[in-house]
């Protein structure tokens, strides 16, 4: 029956000879069940399914252990003599001390500081504290408190500055009216400069002087003055009573409150815990320890210590850390499975950097008066910042691409075996001949010698050229960009990136996708011009040079072919510094008198906002004639860089088209003699024809070449005039598409759009390369 041929199939696709095995094909299932082997030995080999992971293996430090807490912290509070009652409940319910474990710790502590450090508002005036879960804080006026400002003493008006319009791709500043204490401003008076403005800086000091209560500030760097927090008049300084705050200031039906939320951060400190009775022994015992000469514990163990106890507080953080950093697929799958998940997700776990944990540190390090402080302690000092690095995109792509690729070349040997158990499974069902195992694989050796050949070269090639160009091209379908994207987690975006050059309103195709149409356009005009002109440079020198009429052509034909000899970098170099605005050329043109006459006939001298109409398109610079550096006529700019590309690439043209023409057999110029066609006639009718029909292909690779012609661009203007304004998406004036992409990885890092760049690049020139190649007569006749 048909249906056991697809059984077979099937045990095949699933274990490899399988199916050869059923049919009786021994060394055939051998075969393909070793490179099935080989499959699962490398995904086991390169995974952990068999090991357990933790999270916080990715933390730093270590932990201190059950036994330091049994042994160094309980004796100690024994020894102190101290009866926390929450904390003997906490011995008695989990049946003594000697069960008493870090994590048991960890969680107390944090449920102790819970307890005793809720969000409070506090009545400033009457000093009465209540729960911020029971107080209606509806309609609450925020004080702020420390600010820098700007007055204007004559009008007594305040002003806010912040970030205005960009301009030539500059931020610049802007000036805006607001209240000196609420910050309430008023969008209709906007200054943009600060002319005639003094400084106003509050100090975030509040004081009381005869139940009212004033803000300090400093106007014009150093007279003190004090702003009445109700009425928000400003008044000379007088002597006041100092009211020690830490979290911001509301104004709630007349009355003053400090709001009070631990780990808040606000101007610029983090809001510590309270500590409560425990802390105080807790680190007595620590002091002990780590000042111990055999002590193995660090300033990064006790950080560890302080961040789970952070954790423990914050228990969605916790979770978010405890699931991200112990990812399945990221942390225990092999090759292949870590391969096709780091393809399809590019990593699940952002870069994490931990600094909440320092809300703690009063408590668990303590302030210079607690008691057993371990604030001059240094190896107990907590790092502040704790960064844990997440899925890095760029490593996952790379090794999920060999995976992927690596599983692509196995899955043909899968392939294989399913299909040859089926093919051997019917002709047995229909009594056809079956070739035995040996003589299948004389068949196949035989049959397909060319591809066991070069399946080495090819392996390598996947990996060496293959895998690269795949890279590349899907960075155009990600977020990435900048340095810090290079080590941290991005995601797929799709089409975004190609759909902002079509979008010029927001976003990337406010800068990328105008500058990409406005770079393209030149592109293909730089790529028209600079082939046309050296291709008919190189055709007029050797028209010249094939003439019987000039004596000592073979040195002529020398002294023309040396720029070509010359190596382009240093042509290119030489013609950067020879036409800056003070170099040679300019000096030798001011010497002769060329600058006086440009300068009678307008062209120098003169400003450019002077100008109008078509004067403007003939400025060539104010004071010195601006080869490669024309900020405003960049059409001058490109027409230098034309014509010294005719310098750099005729010889090329010439050397090629005097080897034609010495080929065209002279007899049909005796004919065109002989009907009485002139020079010119000969020259269109029959050397022009001729020496196209030779050198067409190659003209079309020449334009090719020249839409990627990084070398003339960047090393003689560097893209410029007007490079590097992001928000004209860093593209200059004579930026072609390969230049542009270069600067947008190698200067700004902007890697998503290069990589979008360099596809619409591949997808030009190959397909221009590939309609070439398909007429050449060696493709038709393959």
């Amino acid at each position: 029956m048909k249906f056991i041929s697809i059984l077979k199939a099937i045990a095949s696709g699933l274990v490899w000879g399988l199916g050869q095995l059923f049919n009786g094909q021994f060394l055939k299932a051998l075969f393909f069940f070793g490179f099935f082997t080989l499959l699962i030995g490398i995904e086991l080999g390169t995974s952990k399914y068999f090991e357990e992971t933790n999270a916080y293996d990715k933390m730093i430090g270590v932990d201190l252990g059950d036994t330091w807490y049994t042994n160094g912290f309980l004796p100690e509070y024994r020894f102190d003599n101290v009866n926390y009652q929450p904390f003997e409940d906490l011995l008695t319910s989990i049946g003594g001390d000697q069960n008493l474990t870090e994590e048991i710790f960890i969680k107390f502590l944090a449920d102790d500081l819970k307890a005793n450090n809720p969000n409070t508002y506090r009545d400033i005036i009457d000093n009465i504290t209540y729960l911020a879960d029971e107080f209606n804080d509806t309609g609450k006026i925020h004080v702020i408190r420390r600010q820098n400002l700007w007055l204007d003493e004559d009008t007594g008006i305040f002003y806010l500055e912040r970030d205005g319009a960009l301009i030539s791709g500059n931020p610049t500043k802007e000036y805006v009216e607001t209240t000196v204490l609420t910050g309430i401003t008023n969008e209709s008076n906007i200054r943009s400069t600060r002319d005639g403005l003094v400084s106003f800086n509050k100090t975030g000091q509040v004081v009381r002087n005869s139940g009212i209560y004033y803000v300090r500030a400093t106007q014009g760097g150093s007279v003190i003055k004090m702003i009445n927090i109700f009425t928000e008049e400003v008044v000379d300084n007088m002597t006041a009573t100092n009211i020690p705050l830490q979290g911001p200031l509301y104004i709630l039906d007349g009355k003053l409150f400090e709001y009070f939320q631990p780990g808040l951060i606000y101007n610029s400190q983090r809001l510590q815990y309270k500590e409560t009775p425990i802390f105080s022994t807790f680190r007595l015992a620590m002091r002990n320890t780590y000042s111990f000469t055999w002590n193995r514990y660090t300033r990064s163990d006790f950080t560890r210590l302080m961040i789970k106890v952070y954790f423990e507080l914050n228990p969605e953080i916790k979770t978010a850390f405890e699931d991200g950093f112990n990812d399945f697929y990221y942390d225990r799958a092999g090759l292949f499975v870590r391969g096709y998940w780091a393809v399809y997700t590019l990593g699940t776990t952002y870069r994490v950097n931990y600094t909440g944990h320092m809300a703690l540190y009063d408590a668990m390090i303590g302030t210079a008066t607690s008691e057993n402080t371990l604030a001059n302690l240094a190896s107990v000092q907590p790092l502040e910042e704790v960064p844990i690095r997440g899925h890095v995109s760029t490593m996952l792509l790379l090794e999920g691409l060999i995976g992927v690729i690596s599983s692509l070349i196995l899955s043909i040997f899968m392939i294989w075996s399913i299909v040859d158990a089926y093919r051997v499974s019917e002709a047995k069902r229909k009594k056809e001949l079956v070739l035995g195992d040996i003589n299948y694989f004389k068949d196949v050796y035989e049959r397909s010698f060319e591809y066991i050949v070069l399946s080495p070269a090819m392996f390598v090639l996947a990996f060496i050229s293959i895998m690269p160009i795949v890279f590349g091209f899907v960075m155009a379908f990600t977020n990435i960009s900048g340095n810090a994207s290079m080590v941290d987690t991005f995601d797929w975006v799709g089409l975004r990136n190609f759909f902002a050059l079509f979008n010029f309103a927001s976003g990337l195709g406010a800068s990328f996708g105008q500058a990409f149409w406005r770079v393209l356009g030149w592109t293909i005009v730089w790529a028209i011009f600079s082939t046309f002109t050296v291709f008919f440079g190189g055709f007029f020198q050797a028209l010249v040079l094939n003439s019987e009429k000039v004596v000592f052509r073979k040195l002529w034909r020398t002294i023309l072919i040396l720029p070509w000899a010359i190596p382009a970098l240093l042509s290119q170099m030489v013609f950067s510094v020879m036409f800056k605005e003070f170099g040679f050329v300019n000096a030798l043109l001011n010497d002769i008198g060329i600058y006086d006459f440009l300068r009678n006939i307008g062209m120098l001298g003169v400003e450019y906002h002077t100008l109008t109409g078509i004067a403007k398109l003939f400025y060539i610079g104010q004071e010195n004639i601006q080869w490669f550096s024309n900020e405003f006529n960049p059409t001058f700019v490109r027409t230098v860089l034309i014509v010294v590309n005719i310098w750099l690439g005729f010889p090329y043209f010439m050397a090629l088209m005097t080897g034609v023409m010495t080929a065209i057999d002279q007899t049909l110029y005796e004919a065109a003699d002989i009907d009485g066609a002139n020079r010119f006639q000969k020259i269109s009718q029959i050397t022009m024809p001729l020496v196209l029909y030779s050198t067409a292909p190659i003209l079309i690779m020449t334009f090719s070449g020249n839409f990627n012609n990084f070398g003339v661009i960047y090393f003689i203007t560097q893209g410029g005039p007007n490079t590097g304004f992001a928000n004209r998406g860093f593209a200059g004036d004579t930026d072609i598409l390969i230049s542009w992409m270069y600067k947008l990885t190698v200067d700004y890092s902007i890697f998503n759009m290069a990589s979008v760049f360099s596809v619409l690049i591949f997808l030009f020139v190959g397909s221009l390369t590939a309609w070439n190649l398909s007429r050449t007569r060696a493709f038709q006749e393959d």
